[in-house]
């Protein structure tokens, strides 16, 4: 099918024909005959790389000009979302129509919702808003729920499934559900009532293959024998894709893995480079070493990049990430190893995939396989669209029993089936909550009826959920979330709050004997370490991992500020260890706003610059609703104490700073700079001749004018700083870097 045969505006054909589209692949015109434009559901399974987000575009434009209702855009992942973000905004403009991106604050309806025709956001962000009864949620026409087979995930899977039973109860919209390819897909499109479009064909021939003893055995039972170049199979491989001047993703089991990778790979690959790959090589090794702080993992990753090869995990931010996604897009970083958590995020294909291990390491379950779906996740990332004809995916074997072992499970084998997972104590408590704080359930009736419209609900009897929903209900009555009504199933003011402000209801009750604790312990032993480390106690949050070598230093930390706690110390080792992990988590916080530079943190907790990002945005929103908790409880004086420390955690700045930092464009390097050279107020700063501040590096001509006319007002003029004084402060500013967290900093996923 022509994309000339479309009905969708020309300017949008267009468009396409300049990015090089110009016909459908056969499971998009599957798509279009199943009733893509017509209004119809549709739950597309077909492989990576196969056309699913075109698919969804053009949906999204038929919805847009024909109903002129909203499209909404389900992402389980912030980074998949932001890459959704861009590729939809660039042809939406041409129809002026406006894209926006809901990611974060879950604490607001986000009025910018009600006038955006595309809002692409993640799962999250939209139960959220549809526990504070945001009044855009009916103006929705088109829903597209991405990577729709995460619903078999444990932490993402409850909130996708209820999310999608909670917009088809309050929406007539349009449902288009894209997954990878599944074994029950056809089960997934009978609950959403749907047409399926399923298929296994892809643009690029996918290739799957064992590799043992420098012999590759593929599916289709060809065989290919590779040179013997090093001692392992590994490097024998390296070698061979490298000789064909070809690019490889490499997907380790853990960031030391992936890390090791690369640095072992360097010495190789910079040899195969030409002068021009060389050249843009080097610049994005400056590009890495002028965004943000410099640290030692940043110019280690930046010669990496410089010799062709890098990794990729959720310890780099997110500015050091998107460089290296672009050259390894542009094709100018040859071998990337990456964490297994690339391959359900960004679109990032190679010509060929090697998986070195298909073994997780679990602190409880010790060593396992990963599930199959997980291995053609990875293996689907191989073969370029538009640059290959084919794609190898390639895992290694360690022996010849292991080989026939792989071959059978992840190379012939079918996935699994998509269960649900909301059955479990944690995701019910969550959703059990939302429903009756939103009055959707009232009684247990109702609520017996809500669970039997999901894809529990579907697959299974909802009665033998029946005990687990009366121990969550036993516990929200108990801890006085909800009612201890009988009968009805009713929110507390403490229980609605919750709700809305989107925390884990036993993290809450966390916070809340927590705060308890503070209002009567003595202000003397009320610290910052008290509430960061209150925070970091909730499961809400993703702690970091204790060392052996942080054991002793941790422990005589506890020992010395066992007052200064509001938690239950620990009476076990177990609860030590969790205790000690914890309290970690919350010292890298402490030392955040202690404004240690990001080299002084790395090296301390031995972490990476994404981990700081990570527990840093945890932080923020966490203490953020322990204020709000505060407020409720009427403890006014310990909720301003956790309202300043919030707004220190997100500025990563001592208190003196808060003044400077609350005007836009000073953050705490600048805030810092200007402390330090007696600027210390706001009005200090009023009073100050603009010519003063733009000497100072760091401060050009465009940020001096938006810090005073927002101290003065639109009344002051850009031509009271004299233009010699001004060049030469730009000129200054263009060597300053600044450490200051960016939006993209917040779009990372930690595993």
């Amino acid at each position: 099918m022509n994309i000339t045969d479309l009905p969708i505006p020309e300017i949008i054909k267009d468009k396409l024909k300049e990015d090089g589209i110009l016909s459908l692949y056969p499971p998009q015109t599957q798509a279009v005959k199943k009733g893509l434009f017509k209004g119809n559901n549709l739950v597309v399974a077909i492989p990576t790389a196969s056309g699913k987000t075109l698919l969804a575009l053009l949906a999204s434009i038929k919805n847009l000009t024909d109903t002129g209702l909203k499209t909404l855009y389900l992402s389980p992942l912030r980074a998949l979302a932001y890459e959704k973000y861009i590729e939809f905004k660039s042809y939406l403009d041409l129809l002026n129509k406006r894209t926006i991106l809901l990611t974060g604050d879950y604490d607001a309806e986000d009025s910018s919702a009600k006038y955006a025709d595309v809002i692409i956001a993640t799962n999250e962000k939209i139960d959220s808003a549809i526990r504070h009864q945001a009044s855009w949620i009916n103006k929705i026409g088109l829903i597209i729920s991405d990577e729709v087979h995460l619903i078999n995930d444990s932490s993402r899977g409850p909130t996708l499934e209820v999310v999608l039973a909670l917009l088809r109860k309050v929406t007539n919209a349009q449902l288009i559900a894209l997954s990878a390819t599944i074994r029950n897909a056809d089960q997934i499109a009978r609950w959403l009532e749907a047409e399926l479009v399923s298929s296994d064909w892809r643009p690029v021939k996918l290739k799957e293959g064992v590799l043992y003893d420098k012999t590759i055995v593929y599916r289709d039972g060809s065989e290919i024998t590779i040179p013997l170049k090093h001692k392992d199979d590994f490097n024998n491989l390296i070698s061979f894709i490298l000789s064909k001047k070809n690019q490889a993703l490499v997907f380790a089991t853990t960031r030391k893995m992936a890390e090791s990778t690369a640095k072992k790979l360097a010495t190789r690959v910079v040899k195969t480079l030409t002068k021009e790959e060389l050249e843009r090589l080097n610049n994005a090794y400056s590009e890495i070493l002028n965004t943000g702080e410099q640290t030692k993992q940043s110019r280690g990753l930046a010669q990496l990049v410089k010799q062709g090869v890098s990794y990729h995990h959720a310890g780099l931010n997110s500015s050091q990430r998107r460089i290296i996604e672009r050259n390894f897009k542009q094709g100018n970083i040859k071998i990337l190893s990456s964490t297994p958590t690339l391959a359900s995020g960004i679109n990032l294909p190679a010509r060929y995939v090697i998986i070195k291990s298909v073994y997780r390491y679990d602190v409880t379950l010790g060593s396992y396989p990963i599930p199959v779906l997980e291995f053609k996740q990875q293996s689907g990332r191989a073969g370029r669209p538009q640059y290959d004809k084919e794609g190898d995916a390639i895992v290694i074997a360690k022996n010849e029993y292991e080989a026939t072992n792989l071959y059978q499970t992840y190379i012939t084998a079918d996935t699994e089936d998509i269960e649900s997972r909301i059955a479990t104590e944690p995701a019910l408590r969550k959703i059990v909550l939302g429903q009756i704080a939103t009055e959707n359930t009232q009684t247990m009736d109702e609520l017996q009826d809500f669970m039997g419209q999901t894809f529990y609900g579907y697959q299974q009897d909802t009665a033998s959920l029946s005990s687990v929903l009366k121990k969550v209900i036993n516990f929200l009555r108990e801890e006085g979330l909800i009612t201890q009504d009988p009968d009805y199933l009713i929110s507390t003011s403490f229980g609605k709050r919750v709700s809305q402000l989107y925390i884990d209801p036993l993290g809450a009750i966390v916070i809340r004997d927590g705060l308890v604790n503070a209002n009567i312990k003595a202000k003397s032993f009320l610290k910052d370490i008290s509430f960061l480390h209150l925070v970091c106690s909730t499961p809400d949050v993703r702690y970091v991992t204790i060392r052996k070598d942080d054991q002793i230093d941790i422990i005589n930390f506890i020992s010395n500020h066992e007052e200064e706690f509001l938690t239950e110390l620990p009476e076990s080792s177990f609860e030590l260890e969790l205790f000690m992990s914890r309290v970690k988590t919350a010292l890298i916080l402490q030392d955040w706003i202690k404004e240690l530079p990001e080299e002084v943190l790395l090296d301390r907790y031995n972490i990476g610059s994404g981990d700081i990002y990570m527990v840093v945005s945890n932080a923020e929103w966490l203490l953020y609703a322990s204020s709000e908790l505060a407020k409720l409880l009427n403890y006014n004086e310990v909720s301003s104490v956790i309202s300043s420390l919030h707004n220190r955690v997100v500025n990563g700045i001592k208190e003196e700073l808060l003044e400077l930092v609350s005007i836009p464009n000073i953050g705490r390097v600048r805030a810092r700079t200007l402390y330090e050279k007696g600027f210390k107020s706001r009005k200090i700063l009023k009073q100050t001749d603009p010519k003063e501040i733009i000497k100072i590096p760091g401060f050009g001509k465009e940020i001096v004018k938006n810090i005073f006319t927002h101290l003065i007002g639109e009344d002051f003029k850009l031509d009271q700083i004299g233009e010699d004084v001004a060049d030469n402060a730009e000129e200054e500013n263009r060597s300053f870097t600044t450490p200051q967290k960016q939006l993209d900093d917040f779009f990372h996923e930690v595993k």
